[in-house]
């Protein structure tokens, strides 16, 4: 009997320190987690992708493409690297993926024209159009590629006025100069996108060991936006002087913002003529049509005889 009540004890307490010893760790675990997401909900998700095989074929395609049309000189790689730096494309190989995209594409279109110039009669004269669409294919990706520097910068001219009163806050609410820029990163991760980013990789490389003012030079000049190196100069300026950093970030806040409206006023007074062509081009035949449809109809049947 004795041995009964033993057994039962023992299973008791060993399925009891289980149970508890499992429920510890989902609750430090849990713990953990939620103090995480409030301290930095924004961080990003670093769990493993799955991998599109037909994607990085594609780019495997494209980079051995590109690497062998690639320029060689050393001027027109800068500039094609700053380019792709400006967009936001900074892969080792996206020199090379970029000019394979660009041959890729002038092969397709030539192929897609020579597909439907094979249906028509006169073959010998439209194959000669062949190089007009290669030349076409062979460019657009570059316009494409200015076209996107162009709507970065738009981006960070809007982000960064915000970017820089939520980096005074900081500052002035006893954060260092790293430290705040990290803590703008992780909490504008959504409201600035690009901005975030570039202060991410600024914190990642002050930590790495590279002394400030490289790493500010470099955030400045991979992204080639104006209004970000002028504010990336004011800080040089700071530091070198020593004067307050927070009193001259707020007055170049306040040119940023005054900027930003002025571009808003200029665009807002520049529709009423936009809004003319729309209205002469569109709205005033119909508008002809409905008021002297009905006397065009008379007129005609008086002359028909009806």
């Amino acid at each position: 009997m004795i041995d009964i009540y033993l057994i039962e004890f023992t299973v008791f307490f060993v399925v009891s320190s289980i149970v508890l010893y499992l429920y510890f760790l989902i609750e430090q675990w849990y713990g953990k987690h939620i103090l995480i997401k409030k301290i930095s909900p924004s961080l990003p998700d670093f769990s493993q992708k799955k991998a599109n095989p037909i994607k990085e074929n594609l780019f495997r395609f494209f980079l051995l493409l590109g690497q062998k049309i690639r320029p060689t000189e050393k001027k027109e790689v800068e500039k094609y690297e700053k380019m792709l730096s400006a967009a936001g494309f900074r892969e080792l190989d996206a020199l090379s993926i970029f000019f394979g995209i660009k041959l890729g594409f002038g092969i397709f279109l030539g192929l897609i024209y020579i597909s439907l110039a094979i249906f028509s009669d006169n073959i010998g004269m439209n194959i000669i159009y062949i190089f007009f669409f290669i030349g076409a294919g062979y460019y657009i990706p570059e316009f494409v590629l200015r076209y996107r520097i162009k709507s970065r910068h738009n981006q960070i001219f809007k982000e960064l006025p915000d970017v820089i009163d939520l980096l005074l806050i900081c500052m002035e609410a006893g954060l260092s100069f790293d430290m705040a820029f990290l803590r703008v990163s992780s909490e504008l991760a959504k409201i600035a996108p690009v901005l975030s980013k570039e202060f991410s990789q600024y914190y990642l490389e002050v930590q790495s060991g590279l002394p400030r003012m490289e790493v500010l030079k470099s955030l400045a000049e991979r992204n080639g936006e104006k209004n970000l190196n002028s504010v990336v100069q004011v800080l040089l300026q700071s530091f070198k002087l020593g004067t307050d950093v927070a009193s001259s970030l707020r007055i170049f806040a306040e040119s940023l913002r005054t900027e930003r409206l002025q571009k808003a006023k200029e665009k807002s007074a520049k529709l009423s003529v936009k809004i003319t062509f729309v209205t002469v081009l569109l709205i005033l035949p119909a508008y002809m049509l409905i008021v002297m449809g009905p006397t065009i109809v008379k007129i005609t049947s008086l002359f028909s005889g009806r």
